[in-house]
């Protein structure tokens, strides 16, 4: 049989020293790693996040307004729709600070009283009427000038389809800029409170994502609209022009960055 040498005690403690030696690294990352941060080879790596809010005040009226005709002659009905749409465009138009755009323009046929009986063809086409409708929508940042104007093409015969303030994307880009530099002040104080926790002398801001949204809010408001009698030539009596009052809208704006510790 063959016996084992013996290996002196020294020997032992010499490969255990080694083996610490190696682990070492690997502790020193896993404490690093606590509270979401990572080590890397320029220094411990952390993800902080930071968000900031106002609430603006909507900026921009917009209005959309609709003629609708009910008539027995197709080729009347549109050219009824036609003229009115003129009418209201160069009223439209006579306020320069007033956008406009027209809708949607569609005509249909429908049986106002559908008969219980079978219909022939002819008596089918005495007895259907024409349906027509189109809009024109405006936009202003003037809004007592688009009010007037939607209550001059109103008197024409439009219907009102909404009125609603917004806030227009350049008050929107302005109020971002101004909550960018609030969140990334947010990250930097942060980034020093992490650095002063876990014991680090400074830090790089090495990544840096930016996330924005808006809210609107509802805004109350009143408004008038006159029933369609067929004729688009004038209203029976004046009426008053709408009113709004704008709301607000919230803005927000996210920051998310990457900071290394060193």
């Amino acid at each position: 049989m063959f016996k084992l040498a013996r290996k002196p005690l020294h020997t032992y403690i010499s490969l255990a020293v080694c083996a610490a030696a190696l682990l070492l690294p690997f502790v020193v990352m896993a404490e690093d790693g606590v509270g979401g941060a990572t080590a890397g080879p320029a220094g411990t790596v952390v993800t902080l996040s930071a968000s900031d809010q106002k609430n603006v005040e909507q900026d921009q009226l917009g209005a959309s307004l609709r003629i609708e005709i009910d008539e027995r002659d197709s080729r009347k009905l549109q050219d009824i729709i036609n003229k009115a749409m003129q009418k209201a465009i160069e009223i439209a138009k006579a306020e320069k600070d007033v956008k406009i755009s027209t809708g949607q323009y569609y005509v249909y046929s429908y049986d106002p009283d559908p008969s219980p009986r079978p219909l022939t063809h002819a008596e089918q086409m005495k007895r259907m009427v024409w349906k027509g409708s189109q809009t024109i929508d405006l936009q202003s940042k003037n809004a007592q000038a688009l009010l007037d104007v939607v209550g001059k093409i109103q008197e024409t015969g439009f219907i009102m389809n909404g009125l609603n303030y917004s806030l227009s994307s350049e008050k929107e880009e302005a109020q971002k800029d101004e909550l960018l530099t609030g969140a990334l002040q947010k990250i930097q104080k942060k980034a020093d409170l992490v650095a002063k926790a876990l014991g680090k002398k400074s830090y790089d801001i090495t990544e840096v994502n930016i996330e924005g949204a808006n809210m609107p809010q509802p805004a109350p408001m009143m408004m008038k609209a006159m029933a369609m009698d067929g004729a688009v030539a004038g209203a029976a009596e004046s009426m008053s022009a709408p009113q709004a009052s704008p709301g607000e809208t919230t803005v927000n704006l996210s920051v998310s960055a990457r900071v290394v510790l060193k």
